[in-house]
């Protein structure tokens, strides 16, 4: 692997914590603690330091210098079932999500230069995935583990244009990896579908790449306000090793691997009511476009390659967000969402097995001094997926059930 700067070794650190996640597809919308809380509904109300990341025009709300920092906890799980399995493939009929939690961290600093200018840094995670089952289970020969990854470092500018209207501007360094595991049949056994003495291939690289993003806010009133908000597409140029091993361990090949995917851009609109001084609403509409992932090819440093169609869509997320003040320093919070997936049927496989989401979440926020601490439950409801055989690609008639995560956010926040 190449050498990385010392922001990539930054990266590879928190990579230690935020190694899997995901939301439909693979983007993470899980920037803070109370993001989470109110359904990521943070466009139009964008007042706190995670506004660089929901919108960085959002940081003219901001007085002084301010700082968060927080992460979010997930733990996944899911049921899948197979159905006709082909008998010399069958270790058992179901199968299940390996369980395992991770920490995806968040980081915002922002200052203010003057009466109408702010700056700010923050670094949070956009895109990660992560599926995991046993490694002997019926569709080991398509993914028995997948890992993608990501870190992005994105400062920002914010100018306050008049009292109503404002503009932020931010520039996207983003981190990007991908770990891929299958088993491959042994040809030189008797029965090349034993699980016992398959082979087994990891394919893993990095890259780095660039972005950037344009944020608006316009205060109509004291009780509404509008904000639209846009992140660029990412170009990454992945570039890694392919490694084959033997039943008991021993490398048996490796190669060099190269590919390129460009990660979607993001549209954001959203309008926050205050009807009065305790209470205020937002909803906002996100759009992903997906379509941007319409195929998966491998080139290798042997002038061979691998390519399976993608043909994902481009979606719509809405997100709704409450919050209400319980008291001077107390703040309620409540949220939902409905996310839905962009895999269509035909392309489905068990590196993202899953189907449309619905989250709801609740969240306190406290008030003590110059800090504030915020923290968030979230309930992940993953609707049932039925995927159909396509056995050339090693995939079965199977069912996934049961999905579901739990997701738990603190933030703390600093006035200086």
């Amino acid at each position: 692997m190449r050498k990385k700067s010392v922001f990539i070794a930054i990266c590879l650190v928190l990579l230690a914590f935020s190694k899997r996640a995901g939301a439909a597809g693979f983007g993470i919308y899980e920037w803070s603690a109370r993001g989470n809380a109110l359904g990521g509904a943070m466009v139009a109300r964008a007042d706190d330091p995670s506004a660089v990341a929901f919108n960085p025009a959002g940081m003219v709300q901001l007085e002084g210098t301010q700082m968060m920092f927080g992460f979010t906890a997930i733990s996944p799980t899911a049921d899948m079932t197979g159905y006709e399995i082909p008998d010399n493939l069958m270790t058992k009929p179901e199968a299940s999500t390996v369980a395992s939690s991770w920490f995806p961290p968040h980081f915002y600093y922002v200052r203010q230069i003057d009466d109408n200018q702010w700056l700010g840094i923050g670094m949070f995670t956009r895109f990660g995935l992560g599926t995991e089952f046993d490694p002997d289970w019926f569709g080991r020969y398509n993914s028995y583990k997948a890992e993608i990854m990501s870190v992005s470092l994105n400062p920002s500018w914010a100018w306050k244009v008049n009292e109503k209207f404002s503009v932020g501007l931010g520039v996207e360094a983003m981190y990007f990896g991908i770990n891929l595991k299958k088993k491959i049949p042994n040809p030189y056994v008797q029965n090349p579908f034993d699980p016992h003495e398959a082979f087994d291939s990891e394919l893993e690289g990095d890259s780095f790449g660039w972005g950037w993003n344009i944020g608006f806010l316009y205060k109509a009133s004291d009780t509404l306000k509008f904000a639209l908000t846009y992140r660029s597409p990412v170009d990454q140029k992945v570039e890694g090793d392919f490694d084959l091993y033997l039943p008991g361990g021993s490398k048996l090949a490796h190669k060099g691997a190269a590919g390129e995917i460009t990660l979607p851009d993001l549209l954001v609109a959203g309008v926050a009511l205050r009807p009065n001084e305790r209470l205020s609403v937002e909803i906002d509409a996100v759009l992903t476009r997906w379509s941007t992932y319409d195929r998966l090819t491998i080139n290798f440093d042997d002038d061979t390659s691998a390519s399976s169609p993608k043909n994902w869509s481009d979606t719509w997320r809405y997100q709704l967000g409450i919050e209400y003040s319980l008291k001077e320093n107390l703040d309620l919070r409540l949220g939902y969402i409905i996310d839905p997936s962009p895999i269509p049927d035909e392309t489905v496989d068990y590196i993202a097995p899953t189907n449309d989401r619905k989250l709801y979440s609740i969240g306190l926020g406290y008030r003590k001094g110059n800090w504030t601490y915020d923290f968030s439950y979230t309930y992940l409801d993953i609707s049932a997926r039925n995927i159909q055989a396509r056995p050339g690609e090693w995939i079965y008639q199977s069912r996934q059930d049961n999905g579901e995560a739990h997701l738990l956010g603190l933030s703390i926040s600093r006035r200086f």
